[in-house]
């Protein structure tokens, strides 16, 4: 029974520093949909869709 709540107890650690290692940038573990938008925001910036193609991308992820 310690030896389930030691792994918890892990993998709870894990997903508090995977987070906070990664700040606010969307790219940790427990916001991937927020990695999306990001991505999705950074190709537009680069020129690389246009903006009908954004808008609908966009749609699709909300």
């Amino acid at each position: 029974m310690t030896f389930i709540g030691i792994v918890i107890f892990l993998i709870g650690l894990f997903l508090v520093f995977d987070c906070k290692k990664h700040g606010l940038n969307g790219s940790c573990f427990c916001k991937s949909e927020d990695r999306a938008m990001d991505t999705l925001r950074e190709r537009y910036a680069r020129g690389e869709i246009t903006s009908e193609e954004f808008i609908t991308m966009k749609n699709t992820l909300s």
